[in-house]
């Protein structure tokens, strides 16, 4: 039957000779030699893959030089095949004509290469060698240790891969630390995986270089929201004050993720420009976005956010009242006598309005202690963070906020409160802060050490 399979080899029907190619798969023939060389350059890939298949199970010594010819196709399944086919054949001109697909554009092709490489017993002879190899086999964390000179590399495995590799290629990169990275780092922010591009924003963030801060610039534009946030967050860390004009828009972000993250960025800036933007992010419907806000605004620290924070001291949720508290007395601790504080006394007094009872006794108190309602007349609903009328019971009063503030779960509030505790410098504040010496988080225990430098008697 093996002159029907070879008639049928050069029937103009791509089916028949497909066909015909998987039959010769099942069932080697010593002599089908030459059908099977002409089949490998058929115009179908399909053809050529089931030949080089076939090639590879048959044991005719002559097959090496039409397979070593075919690791010239130009479809990954067809070399995927041919590399496969010569993993059995012992002739040490297959290590040498298999080594350079290590390069291989595809990912697939490189990874076939590399394990067909090793099982011939293969050994890179030159670093270069040794970096693709790693590559194609995904170890992309040892390629760090080659530095810039892993970048061709790990540049080609962004092409065309798994989500999972370009990941860890992008991950990588990050790690060298060299600003040659810099070009496919780029490139992995216009990957359309979300992964890829959020993995991009990291490695440019740990990179830290000025010229980073344009690349995250344009990854605030992305359409997913989760690298948008990411980008922001980086932006923030890397005190990008060059970023405030593009981070700002994002306060109005659909995704409230986003405006999260872009409002506690702008914060970190500390630059005064970004108060009047956060101001009505104090109305955001979403009360982790306007916590947020309010710690930034702490953070920046311009007089010209009392009065929405004052506003903010009828929130609905006892966390941006309390938050909104401390970030007042970051700002001023005599707040309350402010100019700012006395034109937002009018607005305030819808507070007394409230359906929250909280709301209505925490306004109230507040009031009391402006002097702009009678005590007598005071809600007096359970007391829930009274604001004292003198600057001695104000100031305790931050200081208790700011020490419930370094057990909460949110590790940049513990941090923020942190810092205040060491600006109000009172000594009630020690043993608070030494309990938080051993917070988890790094950056808090850093904020802690230094709050308690800031005191004059030494500390143990």
């Amino acid at each position: 039957m093996l002159w029907l399979i070879q008639h049928q080899l050069r029937s103009k029907d791509t089916a028949t000779r497909r066909s015909a190619a998987e039959r010769l798969c099942q069932v080697p023939h010593l002599r089908a030699l030459g059908a099977l060389r002409r089949a490998l350059g058929d115009e179908d890939a399909e053809v050529r893959r089931l030949a080089a298949t076939a090639l590879g199970l048959s044991e005719d010594p002559r097959r090496l030089d039409p397979l070593l010819s075919a690791l010239h196709d130009r479809d990954p399944e067809v070399l995927k095949a041919v590399i496969l086919a010569l993993k059995k054949i012992p002739d040490d001109r297959v290590m040498g004509s298999v080594a350079p697909l290590l390069r291989h554009s595809d990912p697939g092709v490189r990874g076939h290469a590399a394990q067909v490489l090793e099982s011939l017993g293969w050994r890179p002879a030159h670093r270069d060698d040794e970096i693709w190899l790693l590559v194609a086999k995904g170890h992309f964390s040892r390629v760090v240790a080659y530095g810039a000179a892993a970048v061709p590399a790990l540049e080609a495995a962004l092409i065309a891969t798994t989500s999972g590799f370009g990941v860890a290629a992008v991950e990588a990169l990050g790690e060298i630390g060299d600003t040659r990275v810099l070009r496919p780092l780029s490139q992995a922010l216009k990957s359309s995986d979300p992964a890829v591009c959020a993995a991009a924003v990291s490695a440019l963030y740990r990179l830290g270089t000025p010229a980073v801060v344009e690349l995250l610039v344009g990854a605030l534009r992305q359409r997913n929201a989760h690298v948008r946030a990411a980008a922001a967050e980086a932006l923030g860390r890397l005190r990008a004050t060059a970023a405030l004009e593009h981070l700002c828009p994002l306060l109005a972000d659909p995704v409230w993720e986003v405006r999260r993250e872009t409002a506690e960025a702008l914060g970190r800036l500390r630059d005064s420009r970004a108060a009047e933007a956060l101001a009505p992010a104090l109305n955001d419907q979403d009360a982790d976005v306007r916590e947020t806000t309010a710690i930034a605004l702490g953070n920046v620290g311009d007089r010209h956010s009392i009065r929405p924070l004052v506003l903010a001291l009828k929130d609905s949720t006892s966390g941006v009242r309390r938050i909104a508290a401390a970030a007042l007395c970051r700002i001023d601790p005599d707040w309350s006598s402010s100019a700012e504080a006395q034109e937002a006394i009018v607005e305030l007094k819808t507070g007394l309005q409230d359906d929250d009872g909280n709301v209505r006794h925490f306004v109230g108190q507040l009031l009391v202690s402006l002097g702009a309602l009678d005590p007598d007349l005071a809600p007096s609903a359970e007391p829930e963070a009274a604001l004292a009328s003198s600057p001695s019971k104000r100031r305790k009063l931050a200081v208790t906020l700011f020490a419930a503030i370094l057990c909460d779960a949110d590790r940049l509030l513990r941090q923020a409160a942190a810092q205040a505790l060491g600006q109000l410098g009172d000594p009630r504040a020690q043993s608070a802060l030494l309990r938080a010496k051993a917070d988890a988080d790094p950056g808090v225990r850093d904020a802690v050490d230094q709050a308690l430098r800031a005191f004059a008697a030494p500390t143990a």
